[in-house]
């Protein structure tokens, strides 16, 4: 399908791996000019199909820093039409273990840099009455899972903060959505059951084994899968749909689309 976005310019964070990174492949596959933002981000850019990706180095818990992003990036490349908020998971750990610290570093990983990111980029949008905001959340908004305590809590305020702007912007023509994966074969979901499996004394077969019994299509995504949702909805084909969470997750949820 074509999707219209050659040539437009798109910021995509947290982007050296697993989802972050296959965003960025995907849209520079569509032709965009992407802005790969990640700590470990270095090296000149990157032609992929009819766009490039373009590594810079940032570090999401600069909160000075990450206040100027969108500025730099419209600096440099003379536009921002579209924005991915791809943050890193927090620690998981049972809610009674979760201390002060523990939920502060959580919430200048998942809320601070969203709020600051997409409202610089919704004001930058509404100026030119054009562009899409995609947040790259998880299904523990709508049906936490023990252990996700951080993330669900965050990343629910989040998606609470992306509704609400969604409604605000939609008419200045600026959308506004968040993606929502499931269980995903990256190195975090690995990590996460590595550290089921030393908790629970069992294999990691085993404990993986266990989440994909609980997905109905049988197995877990694949990044470029969540990549694909994403690209769509930052396109013009996506043009009426707004203020949506749009579940990824083979089945997975209960709670209710």
């Amino acid at each position: 399908m074509y999707l219209g976005l050659e040539k437009g310019v798109a910021l995509v964070t947290a982007a050296s791996r697993g989802i972050g990174r296959a965003t960025a492949e995907r849209l520079a596959g569509e032709g965009m000019t992407v802005i790969a933002a990640a700590r470990s981000a270095s090296g000149d850019p990157e032609t992929i199909g009819a766009g490039s990706i373009v590594p810079l180095g940032h570090d999401l818990s600069d909160a000075a820093a990450t206040a100027e992003l969108v500025d730099t990036v419209v600096a440099r490349f003379g536009a921002l039409d579209v924005l991915v908020l791809n943050t890193p998971g927090p620690r998981i750990l049972p809610v009674l273990d979760a201390g002060w610290d523990d939920w502060c570093v959580a919430h200048d990983m998942l809320l601070r840099p969203v709020v600051q990111l997409a409202g610089a980029a919704g004001r930058t949008m509404r100026d030119k009455s054009a562009g899409s905001i995609i947040l790259l959340s998880s299904t523990w908004v709508r049906q936490p899972a023990a252990g996700g305590v951080l993330s669900a809590s965050y990343r629910s305020a989040a998606s609470a903060y992306i509704k609400t702007l969604a409604t605000e912007l939609a008419p200045a023509g600026v959308r506004v959505n968040q993606v929502m994966p499931g269980a995903t074969g990256t190195d975090r979901m690995q990590g996460i059951v590595e550290m089921k499996s030393d908790t629970n004394g069992t294999t990691v077969d085993e404990e993986i084994a266990r989440v994909v019994a609980d997905i109905p299509v049988g197995r877990w995504a694949e990044a470029t899968e969540i990549a694909d949702t994403v690209a769509f909805l930052a396109s013009p084909r996506a043009s009426f749909i707004t203020g949506a969470s749009v579940p990824v997750d083979g089945g997975a949820l209960r709670a209710g689309h």
